[in-house]
């Protein structure tokens, strides 16, 4: 504790503990946010981008070609134009891809609409769907729900390890009930995915 808080406690405490408590420095009673300290950065899905521009693509590539099939047969106008301009923005709605990001004590995915946030270092329950596409879903104790991709994680490293120090922060404070044995089965799916890349670089 810092001798500016122990001074701010002692002669306004309720300002004192305010401080204190938001890691603010403590000056003449009155807390005041640090300087040159920033949120800590996002560890995002690498292949995001990848995706986000073959959604593009796609929705390019429809309007496009129903243009051009119109010019040529000489039926468009504005309201075919309209149409296939609106048809193209739901391809693009419907292949838009979620990006997930992942920082000390948070999960979050990015859609196009809404985003959702989970506490991964307070998680209580950690489950697999199964299907075409498994995902994960993950709960925490203020009851925060998440869905995921399972396929992102694995594919990405850097922010599989974010999230595995958190969970097996919540493991440790034994919040986490159901997960565990999942946890080590995705633990070693990252592995060999690490070593798979490691030897095709080679």
């Amino acid at each position: 504790m810092t001798k500016a808080v122990r001074g701010a406690r002692g002669t306004r405490g309720a300002r004192g503990t305010r401080g204190a408590r938001s890691g603010w420095p403590v000056r003449g009673g009155r807390a005041f946010p640090r300087t040159g300290t920033a949120p800590a950065r996002w560890t995002t899905d690498r292949r995001w981008r990848h995706d986000l521009g073959t959604a593009l693509l796609c929705a390019g590539l429809l309007l496009a070609l129903a243009l051009v099939i119109d010019g040529v047969r000489g039926s468009l106008d504005a309201p075919r134009a309209a149409l296939w301009l609106g048809l193209a923005v739901l391809l693009h709605a419907a292949l838009h891809p979620v990006r997930t990001g992942a920082r000390p004590g948070e999960l979050r995915t990015w859609g196009l609409i809404r985003r959702h946030t989970v506490r991964t270092d307070r998680l209580v329950s950690l489950t697999e769907t199964g299907g075409l596409v498994p995902r994960l879903l993950l709960r925490d104790t203020s009851g925060h729900r998440l869905s995921c991709e399972t396929a992102v994680l694995t594919a990405n490293p850097l922010l599989w390890h974010r999230l595995d120090t958190d969970l097996r922060t919540s493991h440790r404070l034994g919040l986490l009930r159901t997960g565990a044995e999942l946890l080590e089965r995705l633990e070693e799916r990252v592995d060999r995915e690490v070593l798979g890349e490691g030897f095709g670089d080679a």
